[in-house]
């Protein structure tokens, strides 16, 4: 087991803007309703904005790292016309990555980490360890492909020995890796939909179909089971969302409601960039308030990809950020709260222990130089 004190640390070259202060964008996850994510890219290209390290999970990752590439928001908006989802998914089938964003492929195929425009990072869950991934370097395509591994609706990637799958199972906002090259200014698109009853379940359909599932299994319960299991994950979700903007705190937020618009309405395209564009137009004044006030700061110290973790929520914290923090043993621990730090100071075997995290490059504190 490898020291839980010692942080992950790796040069890829991270550009610090000559001219303003560096931008961390955070794109959260969302199925379909991610796609709003490409009106806020437009609107950031069109003020001159250049976000200059990038974090995604699911969608959120996808659309990150094509926009990592260089390729400017039209031309992925021109890609994003060719995904689809299956009008009438039947539980129980597995999808193809490839199929669902094909025109993706040739553009991320054959690419690294390394050789992105702007430094990427995307959140996957290893599904046997049941610990967060963080994937920054190596090959590009498996590495998205995890990110937007939805459960029950795409299989697994198999990367490095892993089976991973969506990050937004742990990490659907990912604020904390945004953290990781210590930007001025954070930027998180918080994917919202508004609470919608998937079924009627006092309906006479469901009392019916729900009846003869206790008899014998069927094509019919099964549909309406993954209905209520869908829904139950949208609930987790937005609580998940919740926590993660009170815990991490961008420096702006900007909430993207889709109202009832589904995980697989991509055929929306067009209504749902529209939504995003005007959802970030409404934040423009608070970011460009933000930017003002990061341009009076001291400049960071480094651009390197550095992560320290709190061990015990595990979130991504930055020394420079953090809420608190504790020493011990000759290691100095971050936490994204005081309340945190109260329980590893309480239990700091308990969080100590904590399964090996090398290989998903997340440790717990630093170790100060002797």
């Amino acid at each position: 087991m490898s020291n839980p004190g010692l942080s992950v640390i790796v040069d890829h070259g991270t550009p610090a803007t000559a001219g303003g202060p560096r931008i961390g964008l955070a794109l959260g996850g969302g199925g379909a309703r991610g796609l709003a994510h490409l009106g806020v890219l437009e609107l950031l290209e069109a003020e001159g904005i250049r976000p200059t390290l990038l974090a995604g999970t699911s969608i959120g990752g996808l659309v990150g790292a094509l926009s990592a590439t260089g390729m400017p928001a039209e031309a992925i908006v021109t890609a994003a016309r060719g995904f689809r989802f299956p009008r009438r998914f039947v539980p129980g089938r597995i999808l193809a990555w490839d199929e669902i964003f094909p025109t993706a492929v040739p553009m991320l195929r054959d690419r690294t980490f390394e050789d992105l425009q702007v430094p990427l990072a995307v959140s996957a869950v290893d599904l046997i360890e049941g610990v967060e991934v963080v994937l920054h370097s190596g090959p590009l395509l498996p590495a998205i492909r995890a990110t937007c591994a939805v459960p029950g609706v795409l299989a697994p990637e198999r990367l490095d020995g892993r089976y991973l799958v969506d990050g937004g199972v742990m990490n659907v906002l990912p604020v904390d890796l945004a953290w990781s090259w210590e930007p001025d200014v954070v930027l998180a698109v918080n994917i919202v939909s508004s609470l919608r009853q998937p079924v009627h379940l006092d309906s006479r359909y469901a009392r019916m179909t729900n009846g003869l599932g206790r008899i014998l299994p069927n094509p019919l319960t099964a549909h309406l089971a993954y209905e209520v299991a869908m829904r139950a994950v949208e609930v987790a979700l937005d609580r998940q969302r919740v926590l993660a903007v009170a815990m991490t705190g961008p420096e702006v937020l900007i909430d993207v409601d889709l109202g009832d618009v589904a995980i697989g309405d991509f055929h929306r395209l067009d209504e749902i960039i529209e939504i995003g564009r005007r959802a970030s137009r409404a934040a423009l004044p608070r970011l460009r308030a933000a930017l003002e006030a990061a341009a009076c700061a001291p400049a960071p110290s480094g651009a390197c990809f550095a992560q320290c973790i709190d061990p015990v929520c595990r979130m991504v914290i930055s020394p420079g950020r953090a809420r608190a923090s504790l020493e011990r043993d000759g290691v100095t621990y971050y936490f994204c709260s005081v309340n945190c730090r109260d329980g590893f100071a309480r239990h700091p075997q308990r969080y100590s222990a904590h399964p090996d995290s090398s290989r998903s490059a997340r440790t717990g504190g630093v170790k100060r130089d002797s």
